[in-house]
């Protein structure tokens, strides 16, 4: 999920795999994997709330601005995963990050609202590594509000 703010920046996630702490801690938007039944927008829905605690109808999403094919390992084990990434515009969102059920991600730390610049400008991990472009593209040159 795309999550942007009345000021053009986008929602990060900060975590790692608890598995694997000597592999750090990385940026990411919020997301995850699509149950069964589910389509894309409907798990991008659900896995928002769950996040961020920010309910969407998943109507409301329209298609996804991004698509790719990761491959990677969490928690031990081996995806191949193929993202869609959908655009959300909010004018604020204060995050609940302890999700409908209560359950919290034990590996998320943290979060961040960024700028497409400072996403250029940083030195630290970002997923997908191609967002401060897909941001640029999806804001269209959308000047910041103060």
């Amino acid at each position: 999920m795309v999550l942007v703010d009345a000021r053009a920046r986008v929602l990060l996630l900060h975590g790692g795999d608890p598995s694997t702490p000597e592999r750090g801690l990385w940026w990411f938007t919020p997301g995850g994997g699509i149950e069964e039944g589910e389509e894309p927008a409907q798990a991008a829905a659900r896995e928002l709330l769950e996040e961020t605690g920010l309910r969407v109808d998943a109507a409301a999403l329209g298609a996804p601005v991004h698509a790719r094919t990761t491959d990677f390992v969490f928690g031990g084990d081996h995806y191949l995963q193929s993202e869609h990434y959908f655009l959300l515009r909010v004018d604020a969102h204060e995050l609940d990050t302890s999700g409908p059920d209560g359950h919290v991600d034990v590996g998320v730390v943290g979060h961040r609202w960024w700028t497409a610049d400072a996403l250029r400008a940083t030195d630290e991990v970002l997923f997908p590594p191609e967002l401060p472009d897909l941001l640029d593209r999806v804001l269209g040159g959308a000047q910041v509000r103060p």
